[in-house]
């Protein structure tokens, strides 16, 4: 029996197994496990640029790699409970794809639920554009929850809902967990332009299966931003602000 059959088989038992009463989001559990996706690297450099206070061409890859990494040493700080996991631990390329799955398939402890967050920075033609955005999937966009793909783990949580109720459960979780991360950035990047909180039809964010949000933190393509995203003082507050809004998250 192929993996594909096993997973309708063990779905169809878990379907019968779960009554009506046992019913309960599986997106309301408290938070247990974060995904940081520091986006692009290796051969997908993200947005590069080159200033007269630059050392060459600087790469989005190699930033947000660096604030994703202060990230996860606040929060194991901060949360020693929370299992963080990183997506990438150095300037190595991986897939839209390997991301997602990555994601979907951390072993959750039972009762828990998890989060991912991937960070970028952005670049703009005009080079006035600043500000920081957050980006959730659009809620029209459906997401698989249950395939052949799906952690038998995973199955229990899924199976007493429809598609059409799991679909709408994320997309209301994905619009507190877009509200809290635009609240605390906001406050704690006072200087920066809030850009507002957008849908967006992304891969990770559709793929990934759990809740999530894209963030833009600012533009490397306009001077001014950029020379705040190079200065390690600036990522550092960038880094303390996901920080707290992954914490008020839990």
């Amino acid at each position: 029996m192929n993996r594909g059959a096993l997973t309708v088989l063990i779905l169809l038992l878990m379907l019968s197994l779960c009554p009506l009463s046992a019913k309960q989001d599986p997106f309301s559990y408290p938070v247990s496990t974060v995904i940081l996706d520091a986006g692009h690297g290796g051969r997908d450099p993200g947005a590069s640029a080159s200033y007269s206070f630059t050392e060459g061409v600087v790469h989005e890859s190699d930033l947000v790699l660096d604030i994703t990494k202060r990230v996860f040493a606040l929060l194991s700080i901060e949360e020693p409970s929370l299992n963080v996991v990183m997506t990438r631990l150095d300037d190595t390329f991986i897939s839209l794809a390997e991301r997602s799955r990555i994601a979907y398939t951390t072993a959750l402890p039972p009762q828990s639920s998890s989060l991912f967050v991937s960070i970028h920075i952005n670049s703009a033609q005009s080079r006035e554009a600043t500000g920081f955005e957050v980006l959730t999937k659009r809620q029209e966009k459906r997401v698989t929850f249950l395939d052949e793909h799906t952690p038998i783990q995973n199955i229990p949580l899924f199976a007493p809902f429809s598609a059409l109720e799991l679909n709408r459960l994320l997309n209301q979780r994905n619009l507190f967990v877009a509200k809290t991360f635009e609240d605390v950035l906001t406050s704690k990047m006072s200087a920066s332009r809030n850009r507002g909180i957008k849908e967006r039809d992304l891969y990770v964010l559709n793929a990934s299966r759990i809740p999530s949000v894209l963030l833009e933190l600012g533009f490397l393509s306009n001077e001014g931003e950029a020379k705040n995203i190079l200065s390690s003082a600036w990522r550092q507050q960038v880094a303390l602000a996901i920080a707290k809004a992954v914490i008020s998250c839990m």
